[in-house]
């Protein structure tokens, strides 16, 4: 718990990528148009956005390396399968990085005085990683999205729509800790996967991951997801005539965040639908294996 105290006072506020900012205004920044230079998103966060999305396209590249065994190639019938098993690596890691980096983020001393304007320059490096991943995430949703279908592009779209705002207008970063939060469901369904794909778990771990992932599916990405977007819309209406206040910007962040849970809802009934059949297995009633395959 000290280690932890001693990291949430240690970014409190100061942006950890600070050092970096100098050499993409040098190299990176010119090759940005001109109509986007002055923007928040290229003027004070251009550094942070540049390593995540760097970050996240070498480690979808170096989990390529993956396939080179016989062991991981093998199992993975088909090429939409080795695709996500590499997203899967980039999620896995993106999810645990997100998540332990929100942790300066909760009470925060700077944002708790406004839930709507307040910003620092570690909230900054926050969204703006967040930022990072889902436009990577976008962009690879859309380069193959015959293999990962609609749902996943839309849900990296609006995703990137709102912390593109939350950058852009410097806007509810004291929110941006409690929606990534989602995130913490991330590694359960990734390790799910691998149980699905690969020989490498236990019935028991398996049923373990099962029932942690659909618990937290539900208490944080549906209950918590709701109650916030709830809290947000009510700190948005009680800003809306204060000087710097985007009515368009909210009214998207309330839209993207509502797609987002609906989104969430469908998914966990997905997901309910494949724990009943597994269950039915367990318990010696036939089992349909179709649905088994819908995560």
């Amino acid at each position: 718990m000290q280690r932890v105290e001693h990291f949430r006072q240690l970014y409190a506020y100061d942006d950890p990528l600070e050092f970096f900012k100098p050499w993409v205004e040098s190299y990176l920044k010119p090759y940005i148009p001109a109509s986007m230079q002055n923007s928040e998103v290229v003027a004070n966060n251009l550094h942070t956005i540049a390593f995540g999305i760097t970050l996240y396209t070498l480690l979808f590249q170096v989990s390529k390396l993956l396939l080179l065994f016989p062991g991981i190639y093998n199992p993975l019938k088909n090429t939409k399968n080795r695709l996500d098993m590499c997203v899967r690596v980039v999620s896995f890691i993106q999810a645990i990085i997100i998540c332990v980096l929100g942790i300066p983020i909760f009470n925060n001393q700077y944002l708790n005085q406004d839930h709507v304007f307040a910003s620092t320059p570690y909230s900054k490096f926050y969204t703006s990683m967040a930022l990072s991943y889902f436009i990577w995430d976008t962009i690879v949703s859309t380069i193959y999205v015959k293999f990962f279908g609609v749902g996943f592009l839309v849900h990296g779209i609006v995703s990137t729509i709102v912390f593109w705002i939350a950058v852009d207008y410097t806007f509810i970063q004291y929110y941006s800790a409690t929606f990534l939060l989602f995130e913490i469901s991330t590694p359960f369904l990734d390790i799910r996967w691998v149980g699905l794909k690969f020989d490498v778990l236990s019935e028991t771990v398996k049923l373990i991951n099962n029932i942690i992932l659909i618990l937290i599916f539900f208490f944080i990405r549906i209950c918590w997801g709701w109650y916030q977007v709830g809290r947000l819309g009510i700190d948005l209406y009680a800003a809306r005539n204060s000087e710097g206040f985007t009515t368009t910007g909210a009214i998207i962040i309330l839209t993207c965040n509502s797609v987002l849970d609906i989104l969430n809802v469908y998914w966990f009934t997905k997901m309910m639908i494949v724990a009943i059949e597994t269950l039915k297995k367990m318990f010696g009633y036939e089992q349909n294996d179709d649905k088994i395959k819908l995560m």
